[in-house]
């Protein structure tokens, strides 16, 4: 009797609890995420969340035990998996899955899948999650407390899904349009245009999940800074391993929309991309992300670019014909939110809008500097492996010149009695300088080691310095050293 009565009254503790907690309202959510997501976004969506009645908490994978069990699942009303990385959440948490019994959605993958939930409501629910952005999240948060609560979920805004290529603007109805052209003419009146040009149009290039997780204090930050100089800033994005993405949005027709492009992307298909910027014929600048810290981490870091960043935030973007790289972006402490490091933005703000006054400028009246590769260091020593230098700056200045640039191309003199020295003993230069130093090889060369001789026969010595030539350091070899004629 006296375990029945304890029975009895456990069940009706319990019953009491659940009752406390639907009439409290609050649930709790717990999200699985892999490295790649940031972890400002998790901020974002516990303070929209917390307006429903809904707490979060976000686990990273790699920072779970190798072995977790079920006692991660444990206090949570629903579990949401946000990775693309399917297999490797499956192998860590391979002790836990099993046990698991609250709904579960995965949110991305080959797939997305889920169970627990009504069909109709899990495909709503990645809808609102996918696409994301504030709008979307909070339809996500009110969906699921609808759903707690038995209550109907009709008057809560559907999904917005986003394209997989748009253009951006905080201001725009959507976020996103599609139309640049009709873009452009709507931001022309805002513009600060000069009377017989149109304003500069920057481009900013993208990642869409910036969008989706609510990380777009710093493209913002850029669109404000261009606008605020009297220019258009035309942001899109594109999925980043599209090999005509960039091409199809700025290059709809003939002509390429933007003057210069400010790329955010990160780099994974450097060829594709190198196709598309000769494509569009424009400058292209690089704006990165320092995610390893604040501003003054950064500031402080002896390299600024940490060695994991360097593939595919400065190898592959150089490769692919980007310049200028810059760190304009880091993670504020406290709430892990992307933000622009002021000055650096403003430095890549300013360098496009300069190349397109660049641009804009006659060709005669520009100041082009020429810098050449000389090794060892020496004002007149031009070398370099497998280059003749001085002929290449002479083709450089003369395609300059066919250009329309102001410049001049000296001809290329030869001493004749320094050749003439050379023809008669029976050989060719293999170079000729400024002061005529010349090398060739003696006819006794190919004897000599034929010989097991390390030096020139006496006679083919005396040859040598009979004609003026100096025996160089080397048995084979002569050397001829004298002043061009004027």
């Amino acid at each position: 009797m006296k375990r029945l009565k304890s029975l009895v009254l456990a069940c009706w503790m319990l019953s009491m609890c659940c009752l406390a907690q639907a009439a409290d309202g609050k649930r709790s959510l717990l999200f699985i995420a892999t490295g790649n997501v940031p972890a400002g976004k998790f901020h974002q969506l516990a303070s929209i969340a917390r307006s429903h009645g809904i707490s979060v908490e976000v686990r990273y994978l790699h920072q779970l035990p190798e072995k977790t069990d079920a006692g991660l699942w444990r206090g949570h009303d629903a579990v949401f998996i946000d990775s693309y990385l399917v297999d490797a959440v499956e192998q860590r948490l391979a002790g836990a899955l099993p046990q698991l019994k609250q709904p579960i959605v995965w949110l991305y993958g080959r797939e997305p899948t889920a169970s627990g939930f009504p069909e109709p409501l899990a495909g709503r629910l990645q809808d609102y999650y996918v696409n994301g952005g504030r709008q979307n999240f909070t339809g996500f948060f009110a969906t699921l407390a609808a759903h707690f609560r038995n209550l109907p979920t009709e008057g809560i805004a559907r999904p917005i899904v986003f394209p997989k290529a748009a253009f951006y603007h905080p201001q725009a109805p959507g976020l996103v349009f599609s139309d640049a052209r009709a873009y452009i003419e709507s931001r022309e009146g805002k513009a600060r245009a000069g009377a017989s040009r149109r304003a500069p149009i920057i481009g900013i290039a993208l990642h869409q999940q910036y969008i989706a997780a609510m990380q777009t204090d710093f493209i913002d930050d850029l669109i404000h800074r261009v606008e605020a100089a009297g220019a258009i800033a035309l942001p899109f994005y594109t999925p980043m391993m599209d090999a005509s993405g960039f091409a199809s949005l700025l290059r709809p027709g003939r002509d390429t929309l933007a003057d210069v492009l400010i790329t955010t992307q990160i780099m994974l298909n450097p060829e594709d991309r190198r196709r598309e910027f000769e494509q569009l014929g424009i400058p292209v600048l690089q704006a990165m992300i320092s995610r390893r810290g604040d501003e003054a981490q950064w500031a402080a870091s002896p390299q600024g670019v940490t060695l994991m960043d360097v593939p595919f935030y400065l190898a592959q973007p150089e490769y692919a014909g980007v310049t200028d790289i810059q760190v304009a972006g880091a993670t504020r402490k406290g709430d892990d939110q992307v933000v622009p490091i002021a000055a650096q933005t403003q430095a890549v703000v300013d360098k496009a809008l300069r190349m397109v006054a660049l641009q804009r400028k006659p060709r005669a009246d520009k100041r082009v500097a020429l810098m050449f590769w000389n090794y060892p260091g020496g004002e007149k020593n031009l070398s370099a492996s497998f280059l003749n230098v001085p002929r290449s700056l002479q083709s450089t200045l003369g395609g300059l010149s066919a250009a329309g640039y102001s410049t001049q191309a000296p001809k290329r003199r030869r001493s004749s009695h320094c050749c003439n020295a050379c023809s008669r003993l029976r050989t060719a230069p293999t170079s000729c300088s400024r002061c005529c130093a010349m090398v060739w090889p003696i006819a006794c060369r190919s004897r000599n080691i034929a010989n097991g001789s390390p030096r020139c026969p006496r006679p083919r010595r005396m040859r040598c310095t009979a004609h003026g030539a100096i025996p160089s350091a080397r048995p084979w070899w002569c050397v001829k050293v004298e002043r061009p004629t004027s």
